[in-house]
């Protein structure tokens, strides 16, 4: 019989040993991904049974509507955010059917799912930074995305909605993974600013990441003395920022629309929407009835995250979540989606401190830690499934609108137009109408009601009353929908507005009112010239 020689110590394994060790740990990371997958899936489930999370999802549905007919951004569909969501509802509503609003809210949990993914990266890039082993790397990877897949739909319903801030910390969370690892690689810096810019499409103020990571790249020259390396490393940043948004905005120019993009993005943000938020007051107030309450309900992460100090690999993070904390509150509206932003940086954090804990916390703390996620993923899971986005309201809508949306749909034809005088674009999307106007919204004509219930006139822009009525002249919407009857939050008769009352008495007539919605038909008879009943003060 054949020796056998024992393996001296040192020696490489055998080929079968790295095979099976590589096969269990792919295995491993399969599993991961898959219950880090069905915790995003299940937490998200109310966004599959309800078409509206919150109402800012109807503005982006409708002015996507008008782009699958040919319309441009901010030309044919007005708002205040930077263009990505838009094209993103138009690509999902042209491969999935028009308004189908659950196909847009699973490309949100698809997002969310890689914005898990990249917040355990970074964790496990921070963990192997900061000298774990690779066991505690992984463990520091899976907490971060399971943290982030939980606590990114925590503090209120509506974070389940496919708003704009959480498709952009994806982009930002890939960002700041590149980051990490460029290693003095002049591509992986120009690829940091060009996700870093893609963030930025999706929400203004998540350009303020470009401020950590430069802030970072200046501290860390100072202390390295290697302060004009750093420099060069912040200037391809640049450029990766400069070669995305310099790419759309030459778009955008040879499509005439860039002056309409400055304007209803910047221009308006700055002279209207901010000044608006000013106006309504209480700043202070909102602190501790919006960020507490925030805080409070991300208090496990918090707990987690306390064990890294903000220094060496880890400061980039920090810096992060200092900016899109102050992103977060920029304006002073503090709406809990907004808070989004901040999650993926506590979420890696807490894994990266978690991963630490773990190590030294008895089986009684593991439980008990445990138990108070659990229970806050399911409390607020419950509470999304009460939810009802689209009015505000719980268990049932209140006002149910869908009453008003059904008449009008079994009333017109798919290519029909709309025009609903209000702040609420779900209309628009129940009835599977376009709008007739570039103003999904009217709250830009008429002025709009602030937190405290007074009446806020920053957000009007005089100029948009001509455009209004063009849009109604070209289009010519087979229903008018007044919403100023019902408890929709906009106490505006249109009847206050001259160019619109002199439109409504002399080519529609009131059909009836259903849910507080007054519905006017357009008269079968040959309508007055628009135009001219745009002349006179409003």
């Amino acid at each position: 019989m054949a020796s056998i020689e024992a393996r001296p110590l040192g020696a490489r394994p055998a080929p079968i040993a790295v095979s099976a060790l590589t096969l269990k740990t792919h295995l491993g990371g399969l599993l991961a991904v898959t219950a880090v997958a069905a915790v995003t899936l299940v937490l998200r489930a109310p966004s599959f049974v309800y078409p509206i999370m919150d109402i800012d999802e109807g503005s982006y549905a409708a002015i996507a509507s008008r782009m699958l007919t040919g319309g441009l951004p901010y030309r044919d569909g007005v708002e205040n955010k930077f263009p990505a969501i838009f094209y993103l509802y138009t690509a999902t509503f042209a491969l999935f059917g028009r308004y189908n609003m659950r196909a847009v809210h699973a490309v949100a949990a698809l997002a969310a799912l890689g914005t898990s993914l990249a917040a355990g990266a970074i964790a496990a890039t921070l963990a192997r930074r900061r000298g774990a082993d690779e066991l505690a790397a992984r463990r520091a990877r899976w907490l971060a995305a399971t943290l982030y897949a939980v606590f990114s739909t925590t503090y209120e319903p509506k974070l389940l909605a496919a708003n704009t801030e959480l498709f952009a910390v994806l982009p930002a969370s890939l960002a700041v993974l590149v980051y990490l690892r460029a290693r003095g690689r002049p591509g992986a810096f120009l690829a940091t600013g060009a996700l870093a810019a893609c963030a930025l499409l999706f929400k203004q103020v998540a350009g303020l990441l470009l401020v950590a990571l430069a802030a970072d790249l200046l501290i860390r020259g100072a202390l390295q003395r290697q302060l004009r390396r750093s420099l060069t490393d912040v200037i391809l940043v640049g450029l990766g920022v400069v070669g995305v948004s310099g790419t759309v905005a030459v778009g955008f120019w040879r499509q005439g629309i860039l002056r309409d993009a400055v304007f209803w993005s910047w221009t308006y943000v700055f002279h209207h929407y901010l000044p608006a938020a000013a106006e309504s007051g209480g700043f202070v107030a909102r602190l501790f009835k919006c960020f507490l309450p925030f805080a409070l309900a991300m208090s496990p992460l918090l707990f987690l995250g306390r064990r890294v100090q903000w220094r060496g690999e880890a400061l980039v993070v920090g810096l992060w979540l200092a900016a899109m904390t102050g992103a977060a509150l920029i304006g002073g509206r503090m709406y809990g989606h907004y808070f989004l932003l901040t999650v993926p940086p506590l979420s890696v954090l807490a894994g990266v401190g978690g991963a630490e804990w773990l190590m030294v916390a008895s089986t009684g703390e593991r439980r008990r830690l445990t138990a108070a996620v659990a229970t806050m993923a399911v409390g607020f899971l419950i509470a999304a499934g009460l939810f009802r986005g689209a009015t505000d309201s719980w268990i049932r809508l209140n006002p149910d609108y869908r009453r008003a949306s059904a008449y009008v749909r079994e009333r017109t034809q798919p290519d029909d137009r709309l025009f609903v005088w209000g702040w609420f674009p779900a209309l628009y999307v129940d009835a599977d109408r376009i709008p007739a106007s570039r103003f999904v919204y009217t709250h830009l004509l008429s002025g709009a009601r602030s937190q405290s219930g007074a009446t806020t006139r920053g957000h009007l822009v005089p100029e948009a009353w001509p455009m209004l009525m063009e849009d109604l002249e070209r289009a010519r919407p087979a229903y008018i929908l007044d919403t100023s009857p019902g408890r929709y939050d906009y106490p505006f008769p249109p009847e206050q507005y001259p160019p619109l009352a002199r439109l409504l008495s002399s080519s529609y007539r009131l059909e009836t009112e259903i849910e507080g919605i007054r519905l006017f038909k357009r008269k079968a008879i040959s309508p007055v010239n628009v135009a001219n009943l745009a002349h006179g003060s409003i």
